[in-house]
């Protein structure tokens, strides 16, 4: 039997036989024996089978004198303090039990000799067990995880102060109801964690299981290492859990992509094979089509059938460059290219991607907008956004794509920061919005981290965005978002563009309009 984990709880016999009238719950937990079966029992018999070294010194009728006395249990120098007070005219005699270290004598003989007759050495000794506590609970707040103990109904007598991080308004609550917890993991493990728990129990060997956490309002997800001991009685019964939660949810999703990394390669190979195929066979309807609707008077009932077909073909011809270009495995090189032709190209392929019943509203304009980009990795983050986008809405929701010039000193992204930003050169910014469910204040520090994502592990690899922002920087862009909870996203994106004849003639006849203008203001105002 092990020292008791209670610090102070009392028993009451009655005075005259020594049996047990009533006793505290902790003393159910510490000797393992329900409380049932001790109420109505001879104290003496029932704790001198348990302990026969006790035997010695706690006699039958100990009960009804006083007594303060420590009785050792794991070592000579480890145990419980034990107190009696008889209440003879009241037939009551109450016993507190308290964990104790043992008198001086008795550490003396044990393992610390003289040393407590020199006050100095005292000093140095309690010095030095502070500093062990100190440097304990150094490491409990340091450590990259959350230490805890855990009763058999799911609530918590102690949590390190990690869990602060995780639930940072309702983690005092884990101590009072245990449903809290199993409610924050994920629906489809919680049957797993209490099957786990279950198979475990039964015997005090250290255990690990894997589940995931959501966290509220925010709907991250969370995996966790939970790494548990029960601690059980010597009667059997299972008290609760000591043990560390860890978060590996960057291991986690790193595992996941590294074991699917080797059939996703076979599957891209397959796949790019089934798409050249299909692109040949598209290519054959296009051309039958394309002769068959030249053969046709414009007045031929089937004309527009034909032509309906012609035009599909070619749509689909184009969608299938599309994938093709996105399964590129080596980035092309940066050429110049028209981004606002990029955005209509692109369009096909978002298109097939969103919800029926949902709309895209595009603002492309007329400008050319020429930037020195690499092709495929913008189509990529253009995907990208359109998939969260897509995501955020219902079926019946709304997204919007734009694309406008930026000069050099006018405010961009607005509404992303509140100190508005101003473009150091000429550029173009592109705004994707959508009225979908908003992203939750709490994570927008995260929003481009590396392994982030609020979606299941199947839904989002967390690199998403975190790879949107590497293209932007790596072309000299900048990107960032602004949301509303409840309401809708909005990310912008800003790429520098390039000078081409057409700009540079636009530029001059700026400048040359805004020397005319200064000099006719000078000669308006000659004193000045």
């Amino acid at each position: 039997m092990k020292s008791p984990n209670f610090e102070n709880c009392q028993i009451a016999l009655d005075y005259n036989s020594g049996e047990t009238i009533d006793c505290a719950d902790e003393i159910s937990d510490w000797i393992g024996i329900s409380k049932s079966k001790i109420i109505n029992k001879n104290f003496h018999s029932l704790i001198t089978k348990l302990l026969p070294q006790w035997g010695d010194v706690l006699k039958k009728k100990t009960h009804q004198r006083k007594l303060n006395q420590f009785f050792p249990i794991e070592s000579n120098s480890l145990g419980v303090f034990l107190s009696i007070v008889p209440y003879k005219e009241r037939e009551l005699s109450i016993i507190s039990i308290s964990p104790a270290l043992a008198p001086h004598d008795s550490l003396k003989n044990a393992f610390l000799g003289d040393i407590m007759k020199n006050p100095r050495a005292i000093a140095n000794t309690l010095i030095r067990l502070q500093k062990a506590e100190n440097r304990l609970d150094d490491y409990v707040k340091n450590f990259p995880g959350i230490f805890f103990t855990q009763r058999v109904d799911m609530t918590f007598s102690y949590l390190s102060q990690g869990i602060r991080n995780l639930f940072p308004s309702e983690y005092p609550k884990f101590s009072r109801n245990g449903n809290l917890f199993l409610e924050k993991i994920v629906e489809k493990d919680r049957e797993y964690f209490q099957s786990e728990l279950r198979q475990n129990s039964n015997r005090k060997v250290t255990f690990s299981l894997k589940y995931r956490l959501k966290l509220i309002p925010t709907n991250q997800l969370l995996y966790i290492l939970d790494i548990r001991t029960p601690v059980i009685t010597p009667g059997g019964k299972l008290l609760g859990y000591d043990g560390v939660l860890v978060d590996i949810t960057r291991q986690s999703i790193a595992e996941h992509r590294v074991s699917n990394s080797v059939w996703r390669e076979g599957l891209t190979t397959l796949t790019n094979g089934l798409v050249h195929d299909f692109s040949n066979l598209m290519s054959g309807i296009f051309s039958i089509s394309e002769l068959y609707y030249s053969m046709m008077e414009k007045d031929d009932p089937m004309s527009n059938g034909m032509g309906q077909i012609k035009k599909s073909a070619m749509q689909a011809q184009q969608l299938v460059r599309r994938i093709i270009d996105l399964h590129k495995e080596k980035p092309a090189c940066r050429m110049v290219h028209d981004l606002r032709l990029l955005l209509k190209d692109q369009m096909d392929l978002l298109e097939i991607i969103i919800p029926r019943g949902a709309k895209i509203k595009t603002e492309f304009g007329n400008e050319p907008l020429p930037a020195l980009i690499e092709e495929t990795g913008f189509r990529q983050v253009i995907l990208n956004l359109a998939i969260n986008s897509r995501d955020a809405i219902d079926r019946n929701g709304k997204i919007s794509i734009s694309i406008k010039r930026v000069e050099t000193g006018d405010t961009i992204m607005s509404g992303t920061q509140a100190n508005p930003e101003k473009a150091k050169c000429t550029g173009a910014e592109i705004s994707i919005s959508d009225n979908g469910m908003g992203i939750d204040g709490k994570v927008t520090d995260k929003v481009f981290d590396a392994f982030f994502t609020t979606k299941e592990s199947t839904g989002g690899s967390g690199f998403g965005l975190y790879n949107s922002k590497l293209f932007i920087e790596d072309h000299n862009g900048k990107i960032a978002f602004c949301s509303e909870l409840g309401k809708g996203t909005t990310f912008y994106l800003f790429l520098p563009l390039v000078d081409t004849e057409e700009s540079v003639q636009r530029k001059k006849k700026r400048a040359k309009k805004a020397t005319r203008e200064f000099v006719k203001i000078r000669r308006s105002n000659p004193a000045k």
